[in-house]
């Protein structure tokens, strides 16, 4: 993906026409209201840079009673208070919730002294991390340090505000930008990374929410619900921002940025958050987070890089390991011994049949593959829902670890050649294209055409492992259970004939059933909407639709015969929207003289 480099703060364009000079005096203090607060319908405005945080504040009564002056009010964390006011003559300021105890000694002290027309204090922090009294910053004792951390502070605030006036003043084309970038489509593919859905999944357990990916933390949250508590998915990108002060519990000092997909379309405080998103800051892990303002241009900018950055980072993270999947194939593990050999009493119930380390195997296998299936129909609609064509981002299937002990599980079962054994096994082990997709790549013998026949049965054809070989039919019964090398009477007609054409399109009573180079089955309506999806697994090769319409015959070049049948709805453990389960899976891999039912 090719992305522009994002604007750092320093390249964002700045408004030199707000406190010329860096001046400190009334009119610099009345210009950075007027940016802060622009009209009657807000008295406050807070924010935050590093570990400085500030407050705007218009001269009001709140509806706590509490009196507020026109001022500025500036914290350097367990460091420095600092206080900005233009003097009046009502009372004393006040503030109800997070600067009670900054401002609790100004509410009660005497009148402060005014000096160019402001009033101006200062207080320091011990090393304890309490405050201590309120000074007048303009007194002749005023020590240099408390001046140059509030020149710091001052200078900080105002370019903070002057680079929110610049961007207001130029259309604020950073906002522009950042809803370009942050669309609920972008967000949720990225949440949707096996990282995020597989290693890092769980949102309330410390150790699996989320990792360091260089100096920035991100984890995601997927949508969930427990009971009658709902959340949804969101995204976060934290980072260390300074250091812990006395008392600040270990690692207080992380601030971080959240992105939440919500919903509905109710608006949002603020002008920042693009459709579909809400984005929250907090400055602090302590702190709550809060909706980030239209004019934090600086946290836009940050938050912008941050994002684009990583998504980079961990697209190619997840190519590296897709290639890495593809290029190795799954250990040939010994598969777990049957208890006992067939034949079986058709009451007798699965455990009993497999045993306990079987249905274990079982049990994880189902359970992964039905997530997985999941993820890759959500990736699909997401897919659908940005229109953008093509293949979407592969998924790694989490079935890779135990793929080499399933598939020789399958042999194993296949070579009792018991009917009741192996529709057992079909049952409880769905066919995992993914987790095997190395054999299917490397040793699949293509498949096609496949052609069904009047009394219900079905040819396919299967092509040589060299191409000095000739290739082989193969006739599979009519119940779709066995199958076996075609034989000569009968059928001289089809296999001593050019051979025909395979298709990868079938249509019947209106449905037209059509095959990709990905390995997915799309059905299609007579105006052309897609109605579903379905994964086979390699290039598709052939399909054949008998005639009543319920049953598929499917050809690839992984070299997978496929029949599916349809049912009364989706089959939960395959990666498919539509009505179609797997009946039977013929695989022709390699030198193998017979194909492997599954």
């Amino acid at each position: 993906m090719d992305t522009p480099a994002e604007p750092a703060t320093h390249d964002l364009p700045e408004d030199g026409t707000l406190c010329p000079g860096d001046a400190l005096n009334a009119p610099a203090l009345r210009q950075l209201l007027r940016a802060a607060l622009p009209d009657s319908s807000r008295h406050k405005a807070a924010g935050w840079f590093d570990q400085t945080d500030f407050l705007f504040t218009r001269s009001h009564v709140d509806e706590d009673q509490d009196a507020y002056l026109d001022g500025l009010f500036i914290t350097v964390w367990k460091q420095w208070d600092f206080w900005l006011a233009l003097p009046h003559d009502g009372p004393a300021p006040t503030h109800p919730s997070l600067l009670r105890q900054a401002w609790s000694r100004l509410r009660h002290s005497t009148a402060p002294p005014v000096t160019d027309g402001l009033v101006h204090q200062y207080r320091r922090y011990a090393a304890t991390g309490q405050p201590g009294p309120w000074r007048p910053i303009q007194a002749a004792d005023a020590p240099h340090e408390a001046l140059q951390a509030f020149s710091q502070a001052w200078h900080g605030v105002v370019g903070y505000w002057r680079r929110a006036e610049g961007q207001r003043r130029a259309g604020r084309p950073l906002r522009a930008r950042l809803h370009a970038a942050l669309t609920p489509e972008r967000v949720q593919a990225l949440t949707l990374l096996p990282v995020f859905t597989g290693r890092y999944n769980d949102w309330w357990d410390p150790e699996r929410n989320g990792w360091w990916e260089g100096d920035v933390w991100i984890g995601a949250r997927q949508p969930g619900q427990q009971g009658g508590r709902h959340w949804g998915r969101a995204l976060k990108l934290s980072w260390r921002n300074g250091c812990e002060a006395p008392g600040d519990e270990e690692d207080d000092a992380h601030a971080c940025y959240q992105i939440d997909l919500v919903e509905d379309d109710a608006p949002h405080e603020g002008t920042a958050h693009p459709p579909g998103l809400r984005l929250s800051y907090a400055q602090r892990q302590s702190d709550a987070r809060h909706s980030l303002p239209g004019d934090a241009v600086d946290h836009m900018a940050r938050l912008l890089r941050l994002f684009t950055t990583l998504e980079q980072r961990l697209y190619a993270e997840h190519a590296r390991e897709q290639q890495a999947l593809q290029a190795a194939p799954p250990a040939d593990l010994p598969a777990p011994a049957l208890p006992h050999a067939p034949p079986f009493a058709p009451d007798l119930p699965d455990a009993e049949v497999f045993g306990a380390q079987i249905m274990a195997l079982s049990h994880d296998w189902q359970r992964a593959g039905r997530a997985h299936a999941a993820l890759v129909r959500e990736r699909w609609a997401l897919q659908a829902e940005q229109d953008s064509g093509g293949a979407a981002l592969p998924l790694a299937d989490p079935r890779g670890g135990q793929a080499g002990a399933v598939l020789q599980l399958a042999r194993a079962v296949h070579a009792w050649g018991d009917a009741d054994l192996s529709a057992r096994f079909h049952r409880r082990f769905a066919f995992a294209s993914g987790a095997l997709a190395h054999h299917a790549a490397h040793g699949g013998r293509a498949v096609g055409p496949v052609l069904w026949q009047a009394d219900g049965s079905l040819l396919a054809h299967v092509a040589p492992m060299h191409a000095a070989q000739a290739g082989a039919w193969w006739a599979v019964s009519a119940d779709g259970l066995r199958i076996a090398p075609a034989p000569r009477a009968g059928q001289v007609s089809v296999m001593d004939m050019e051979l025909p054409a395979a298709a990868a399109t079938a249509s019947a009573h209106g449905l037209t059933v059509r095959g990709d180079a990905d390995g997915d089955l799309l059905g299609l309506a007579e105006d052309g909407r897609t109605l579903w999806r379905h994964h086979i697994g390699g290039a598709i090769h052939s399909i054949a639709m008998a005639p009543d319409g319920h049953t598929l015959a499917v050809g690839s070049a992984g070299g997978y015969l496929v029949l599916l049948h349809k049912g009364s709805g989706m089959d939960p453990y395959l990666p498919s929207t539509s009505r179609y389960a797997e009946a039977r899976r013929f695989i022709f891999w390699g030198e193998e003289p017979a194909p492997l039912a599954w």
